[in-house]
This record gives structure tokens, sequence and C-alpha cells, in this order.
């Protein structure tokens, strides 16, 4: 993002779908390396990345807009906020569950400098954190012989769309849905995907018999109260990627090993890993950064079962939207309006 040298810049650049699109296609291995260098730097302290901010129109509903702000230090600086929507009965209209834009500021002045289409970059990022956890907690190895998917919207499709992508392979993928008819119809889309993970994929009529014997399970549902109860169902040494958040019960948590992207995030907003940190079944101690992970100070333990639960950093986002603004530049679609801000 460029710094005005004389004047402040008053025009505003606006970042649709489509060109959002491309560039995250086009970005290959430089996404999941941001994603890496972001946890590492939150595992170090050095993000200013403020608590997400929960608005629920209805207290009584699922429906929710986050707003998470952040501000990331360094050769791409970079300054704002997602505002992202989750509304599930969407599904039935046929519309998208989530909805979102990402505001950028100039860094040096505060001004708004640029908009973009924030649900494909919120997806992306939570692919590459999903791939970045399950590659340390499994020592790089990305090749389990079986990969479990627990819901089948729009993130669980990116997940095995950007596993494929960064080399991971498997013997087996089942899926499981509440809705049997989407469990299908995903598996069937999984199964054509150019670049897939593996041609053997079915559905299951159980959540049993999803989680049973996988080696890296996958929760992107839409729970918001703990349903499984039961970490016998779970082999003994599964990666489970917990990006949901809210799908085991403290019962379940107990006995694993507990990795975040940030602790105190992670322990908020009624998150299995905060009720089970209430409940004692998990210490508070205990729960390690990703970051520390990646940066060696901590050796993943491929003996135990591990929950990764990250909660969603606003850093993440606003550099990913960084690195597509400078991509997006000219590029089809693509608009700036001049003088956005009033600066008289």
């Amino acid at each position: 993002m460029d710094h005005p040298e004389q004047s402040p810049d008053e025009s505003l650049t606006i970042v649709p779908a489509a060109a959002v699109r491309d560039v995250l296609q086009s970005l290959g291995t430089a996404s999941k390396e941001l994603v890496e260098d972001i946890y590492i730097k939150a595992a170090q302290g050095q993000l200013v990345n403020p608590d997400s901010l929960f608005l629920r129109p209805d207290e009584g509903r699922r429906e929710r807009v986050i707003a998470l702000p952040a501000y990331v230090a360094g050769d791409s600086e970079a300054m704002g906020v997602k505002w992202i929507s989750s509304f599930p009965e969407n599904l039935g209209l046929g519309l998208p569950r989530a909805s979102a834009l990402i505001a950028l500021n100039d860094p040096r002045t505060g001004f708004p400098r640029a908009v973009l289409e924030g649900a494909q970059i919120s997806g992306h990022r939570t692919a590459l954190s999903a791939a970045v956890g399950a590659e340390a907690l499994r020592a790089g190895d990305r090749a389990p012989a079986k990969v479990a998917v627990i819901g089948t919207g729009y993130i669980s499709r990116t997940t095995l769309e950007v596993f494929a992508g960064l080399g991971w392979t498997g013997e087996r993928l089942v899926v499981f849905d509440l809705d049997h008819e989407r469990a299908q119809s995903f598996a069937a889309e999984t199964r054509t995907l150019p670049g897939r993970l593996t041609a053997d994929v079915s559905t299951a009529a159980t959540l049993r018999e999803a989680v049973e014997d996988a080696d890296v399970v996958l929760f992107a549902t839409t729970a918001v109260v703990p349903h499984l109860s039961e970490s016998s169902w779970f082999k003994h040494d599964a990666v489970v990627l917990h990006m949901s958040l809210r799908d085991l019960t403290p019962e379940a948590m107990a006995g694993a090993v507990h990795v975040v992207d940030d602790v105190s995030h992670a322990l908020r907003e009624k998150t299995s890993l905060a009720l089970a940190v209430e409940q004692g079944t998990v210490q508070r101690q205990d729960i390690v950064p990703v970051g520390d992970l990646l940066r060696g100070t901590v050796k993943p333990d491929r003996g135990t079962r591990a929950v990764y639960s990250p909660f969603g950093l606003g850093s993440l986002d606003i550099a990913l939207a960084r690195l597509v603004l400078d991509r997006a530049r000219g590029a089809a679609g693509v608009v700036t309006v001049p003088g956005f801000t009033c600066t008289s």
C-alpha cells in the first residue's frame, strides 16, 4: 500500500469478487507462507489483533456479523477490518451462508484505501489455516490414509481445494452432513474436482462412521452447541481440525493435545475449548499456539490425538487482503473511486 509523499491520496480502490478469486487462484504458496508468518508473529506477540466484535441482531437466532480489526507491521504493512456475516438460513434460499467485505486503511494517515470482497479471502485464509495446522501437527506428512469431512459448505470445499493445491493426497475421503442429500452432492462434486485430494470419496450414514479410523478430521459446521461427546470415536493419533469451534463437548476435548492460533482469542464466545477450560477437562497452560510449532519451540506429539481450534485472527484477513490488493491493481473489474475521502 503506497504511502503518499505529499498530499494524501483521496481515492478508494474497490476489488470485486471475480478479481479476488483470480488473484487467490494465482498466489500459489505465497498465501501459505503469509499465514505461517502471521502465526509465528502471533506466537511472538508481534501483532496488534484486538478481540473480535460480535453483532447478534437477535440473541435467540444463529445470525451474526463479526468485525475483526487488525494491524500488521513489517514490509507489507497493513491495517483494516473484516466485516463478515453468517446467516445460516441463507442456505435454504439458495444463497451463501457467509458474506463479507474487508476495508483497508492507509497505515500512515488512517484514510480508507480499499474495499475488497471478503468472503473468499476469509474462506481461503481459513482453509490455509487448516492446512498449516494439519501439516505442523502431522510433522509434514501430507498423505493421510483417511480424511473425514464433517459439514459440506463453502469452507469444507475450499479447504479440500487448498489441501490438494498444496500437494496433499489421501487414500479415502469420507463425508458427513446432517443433510444427507447435501453430503451426496458434495461427494459427487469432490470426485470430479481437478487436482482433487483423492478419487475415493464416499458418504457416511452417521457421524461416528465418518470420524472412526480417520487420520485427519475436518469440522466445518454451523454448530453453536457442542454435540459430539465421545472422544473414543477418534483414532488415538488423529488430527482434528476443529474449524467450526463448537462441535466437541468438554468431555470429547479431554486427553488431547490442544493447538490454537491465539490462546486468549480461542477461549471466547463459548467455544468448545473455552467450555473445556471452564470445566477443567483442559488446562489453559497446556494449550499451544500453532506459531510455536512452526518456529520449532514445540514439537508435535504424533502419538496423541490433537485438536486444532483456530479462532480466526483478523491479522490473517488483513494481511491476505493487502496481498490481494497489490496483485489485483489494474485487473478487470477493479475500480478506483477518485475523491472518496474528504481532505479539506
